[in-house]
């Protein structure tokens, strides 16, 4: 999983596409010239005549070849209409009609482009292919400790990447709402263009195991997502030479290279310390990278 790799893809798929409908927009244009060669002559004469047309600003001139655009568009529109010739075709039918299928308009990545990316970055980060979003928050069910967290997540958000905390802890009991913010964090950085790795602390230390015995590499995704999302830290079981050591390196390694990681655990700060060890928890609990989130509330699964 890789960002420029999918970048790249997407890019690749654009150009495809409109080579695609460039292609079948030249065969049906070549197909009816072929059968019609007197429509490909009017063509070619009322090119010739937009082109001068366009050339002159005033004069007598002016207004014959006015006069022989109208002439000439007036037989080609009845020759299409003898023929049942769709004249629509004759311009390629591009998906985007504002980017033409390039992925950039008004020198900007067209929304197409975006909404493509966000799609395969949404099914790169985990099996779920959608997440929570910040505005399915629910303030009903929401004490003011749940509204502060979800403000202080929104403005982090949209700070990135010049924010100062990578290193984003949510504290609380099961059923406080962690889970649902960082889906909301994971929506809103995917939406950005974000490569954003999601994983339970169950999958990322199976994923630790695999890669320890050589048959999979893809933990390495997880040092280099752009945000890495563990759920759930301290439900996994403790694994000899893989939890401990693979957790401290993974998260060793994105602190170095300032790549923000989002935590969200039942355990307290002294149970985080007395579960690994001191050198995981100092990383983590760094107060100059570290912004740590306490949820207070009571379960919303069973209040819902």
């Amino acid at each position: 999983m890789n960002k420029q790799k999918i970048i790249n893809s997407i890019k690749q798929e654009f150009m495809l596409k409109r080579i695609r409908a460039i292609d079948e927009c030249e065969q049906y244009t070549q197909s009816v010239y072929k059968t019609h060669k007197e429509l490909r002559e009017l063509f070619m004469r009322y090119s010739k005549v937009r082109i001068e047309r366009m050339k002159k600003d005033y004069g007598s001139n002016l207004v014959e070849l006015e006069r022989e655009k109208r002439d000439l568009e007036g037989k080609i529109h009845h020759f299409v209409e003898k023929y049942n010739i769709d004249l629509s075709k004759f311009k390629p039918k591009y998906d985007c009609p504002y980017c033409e299928d390039t992925g950039v308009y008004n020198g900007k990545i067209c929304s197409c482009l975006l909404n493509e990316l966000n799609k395969k970055l949404s099914l790169a980060t985990s099996s779920q292919t959608t997440f929570k979003s910040f505005n399915d928050c629910n303030l009903d069910i929401m004490d003011e400790t749940d509204k502060k967290a979800c403000k202080l997540l929104k403005d982090w958000c949209n700070l990135y990447p010049k924010q100062s905390k990578i290193n984003i802890n949510i504290l609380g009991s099961a059923g406080c709402g962690k889970t649902f913010l960082l889906e909301c964090v994971a929506n809103e950085m995917i939406k950005k263009g974000n490569m954003v790795c999601y994983k339970t602390a169950f999958e990322l230390n199976e994923l630790a195991r695999l890669y320890h015995m050589g048959k999979s590499y893809e933990f390495s995704d997880c040092m280099d997502a752009d945000i890495l999302i563990i759920d759930d830290l301290g439900t996994e079981p403790v694994l000899k030479n893989v939890t401990k050591e693979y957790l401290y390196n993974l998260i060793n390694v994105r602190q170095i290279k300032k790549r923000p990681t989002f935590i969200s655990t039942n355990l307290s700060q002294n149970d985080i310390l007395s579960r690994y060890d001191e050198r995981i928890y100092s990383r983590l609990a760094n107060k100059n990278l570290a912004l740590n989130i306490s949820l207070t509330s009571n379960d919303k699964r069973i209040n819902n």
